[in-house]
């Protein structure tokens, strides 16, 4: 067990969604794993902590990666596309994936992390100093740092800003409106269509993700995009992508984009070998087939980065990786045939116009 004394600063942030218990553990409900974590304990993310009878958040105004990126890399593409977006994450995890990509902070302690402190005004003020419209909740599972999410959220939407989490989706009713009130845009890591597969290679479950969802396509006014990584053997299987295809198309409609992206041998996972172009192209295939309008292939350089017109087929935005090289829309019409185009793709708070441009580097504050 961590020596608290070492990890915790001098005067650490109060967590909320929690309860006391009579047996002196605390009874963490942000997400669906409801961790009971007793004196001196952390929750299975890491970053959530009892001492002395109270819940702090290691994470909160401590972020350990820090990054300016184009807004297709979270990815979105019908949400200001061609923007910049400031991009921080925290230690810790509430998933256990084998193949996370993001291993270095995502499976470690907050302590075990280079960390710059940063209190939520000081990154909306990074944000703008950088010509960010938005910035994004990411590279870790950012509900596990909602205290933190919340508090920047506040503080962009005051300054004109944007909001995005980049989620697994594991996250519990209780605390979900709590957070995502404050959020404009969401892409949710649909890891999979069985349970089965959440519960050997996430060590969680299915259908708390599938919730989520619902709950941001028909009880907020969020943006969602869905991601689904195929990776060869564990996921790829042509009947569970047209159930994934299937289940969205019936409960969440035609017009949320899927990215099905591939993937690269990495963490636990470095016995699989990476996700072929052909493996996507099936995917795509298939979703499309079954009436989803706008299915995207990522980690891969490929024709399907483009935004189609579902009506007549006219390329909206045309990509390069993660760059705008056009962008055709009429508003938010397809300026051939006329058809409404599903999106954001006015800055809902007006801060700064949607501007097609490559992705530059930027310096971003080192660590302290």
């Amino acid at each position: 067990m961590a020596n608290l004394t070492s990890i915790l600063p001098p005067n650490p942030h109060r967590a909320r969604w929690w309860e006391p218990e009579g047996d002196g553990k605390l009874h963490c409900y942000l997400c669906p794993r409801h961790c009971h974590i007793g004196e001196g304990q952390m929750g299975f993310c890491f970053i959530r902590v009892n001492r002395g009878g109270t819940l702090y958040n290691l994470g909160y105004a401590q972020p350990a990666a820090l990054q300016i990126d184009p807004i297709e890399k979270k990815p979105l593409n019908h949400f200001v596309p061609g923007t910049k977006i400031l991009s921080l994450g925290t230690a810790g995890c509430n998933m256990g994936c084998f193949f996370c990509q993001n291993w270095d902070i995502s499976k470690s302690k907050s302590d075990q992390v280079n960390s710059t402190r940063l209190e939520p005004e000081q990154v909306v003020a990074l944000a703008k100093q950088n010509g960010c419209p938005s910035l994004a909740f990411t590279y870790n599972e950012p509900t596990i740092w909602g205290e933190y999410v919340v508090d920047i959220a506040r503080a962009a939407r005051a300054q004109g800003l944007n909001t995005v989490m980049v989620t697994n989706g594991y996250i519990t009713r209780e605390a979900f409106f709590d957070i995502y009130d404050h959020i404009d845009a969401a892409n949710v890591d649909l890891k999979a269509f069985t349970d089965n597969f959440y519960g050997r290679v996430t060590l969680t479950h299915l259908a708390p993700v599938l919730e989520t969802l619902k709950w941001l396509r028909h009880e907020t006014n969020v943006w969602i995009e869905i991601t689904n990584l195929i990776i060869p053997t564990l996921n790829d299987d042509p009947k569970e992508l047209t159930l994934l295809a299937e289940w969205i198309l019936h409960n969440l409609g035609d017009d949320v984009p899927l990215h099905f992206t591939a993937f690269h041998p990495d963490f636990k996972l470095r016995d699989k070998p990476s996700t072929s172009p052909d493996t996507l192209h099936r995917a795509r295939k298939i979703a499309r087939e079954v009436g989803l309008k706008f299915v995207y292939e990522g980690n891969i350089h490929s024709d399907a980065a483009h935004t189609y017109c579902p009506g007549c087929g006219e390329i909206l935005v045309r990509r390069s990786w993660h760059s705008v090289l056009e962008y055709n829309l009429d508003h938010d019409h397809c300026p051939k045939c006329g058809e409404a185009i599903a999106g954001r793709w006015r800055n809902p708070h007006g801060a700064t116009p949607v501007k097609p441009r490559p992705a530059q580097a930027v310096a971003i504050p080192s660590g302290n």
